[in-house]
């Protein structure tokens, strides 16, 4: 596993990036099952960890941190979230200083730690001042509680604004921005979040880098009784569904290419972001699974590959 630095900042994490969401503290509460989880990743050579004060209803962050104490501190990267609805008062959600404030230290408690190395603003609150919001951040990093901050799915203008109020009063700017992207999801691409990170060292990671499954091809013949489908009402999700007929033409065009070739879709699905150097955070449902994802990182993919999938990706686009 390589590590990657995140933008023109110092911190380098892991070219994959261990995500939560929807997995542990969802699909399973049992301390086990976290346990095998992380442990795998450890051993695959993922130092990089992300979570959220919602996944699980903070059940997420509880049972990564239990499952990271047998590890050095020093040695991984952890990051969490705050902002998103978590309860149903007007207290509950935003990047008010209030509640951004609260929200870091109940992730806090519930990690069983004093510091996470980068903390996002999850999803943009045109609610509140950007003054507020980059100040609030700042704070938090000059207060040790953070290592860094970032943003995630923040639309342009919003990003465009932080950074100028950054650079014009000398605060630290988000490091990353993390999007929904895949071969199949292009939104980052075509609404100028992705160049305007590149252009303004920004790193960029996404999530569902395998588009929920689709672009494993786990669906061409049915809905798997393991798959994220079947399994939507436990896992309070009904999404990944929708994903299909809302991006067929470049699913169904990438599958039919990695099959021409022989090569696993899974690995061009990585590869393919690791390209366009947005690095995945990748989620996983069973330790076989997340061992034979990280296989196909090895894989080689012919170059003719990239060369079709660029040019439906563009056509497409």
């Amino acid at each position: 596993m390589e590590y990657i630095r995140v933008g023109t900042s110092g911190l380098k994490i892991t070219t994959i990036t261990f995500g939560t969401a929807l997995t542990i503290g969802t699909q399973s509460s049992e301390r086990e099952y976290a346990e095998a989880m992380i442990d795998t990743a450890w051993k695959l050579g993922i130092r990089s960890f992300d979570t959220s004060n919602n996944y699980g209803d903070g059940k997420a962050e509880r049972l990564l941190g239990m499952c990271l104490k047998k590890y050095p501190r020093h040695e991984y990267v952890i990051a969490t979230k705050g902002s998103w609805q978590i309860g149903n008062t007007v207290y509950d959600k935003g990047l008010s200083r209030k509640h951004i404030i609260w929200a870091l230290e109940n992730s806090l408690d519930r990690l069983d730690m004093e510091y996470v190395d980068l903390y996002y603003a999850h999803r943009y609150d045109s609610e509140v001042p950007m003054d507020e919001i980059v100040r609030t951040f700042n704070w938090l990093i000059d207060t040790g509680k953070i290592r860094y901050w970032a943003t995630s799915e923040w639309p342009l203008d919003a990003l465009e604004e932080c950074v100028a109020y950054c650079q014009t009063y000398g605060y630290e700017k988000p490091i990353c921005e993390q999007f929904l992207y895949s071969y199949a999801v292009d939104k980052a691409e075509k609404n100028g979040v992705k160049e305007f990170c590149e252009s303004h060292g920004m790193g960029t990671l996404g999530f569902s880098p395998l588009c929920q499954g689709f672009l494993t091809g786990k669906y061409r013949d049915g809905i798997p009784s393991d798959s994220r489908i079947a399994k939507s009402s436990k896992i309070n999700y009904d999404k990944t569904i929708h994903f299909y007929e809302q991006n067929k033409q470049r699913i169904d065009y990438f599958l039919a290419v990695c099959e021409d070739y022989h090569v696993e879709p899974a690995s061009a699905a990585l590869q393919w972001c690791l390209r366009k150097q947005v690095y995945p955070v990748l989620g996983a449902s069973t330790p076989e699974q997340l061992k034979a994802n990280i296989r196909c990182m090895d894989q080689r993919v012919p170059e003719e590959i990239w060369t079709l999938l660029e040019r439906e990706w563009r056509t497409a686009g």
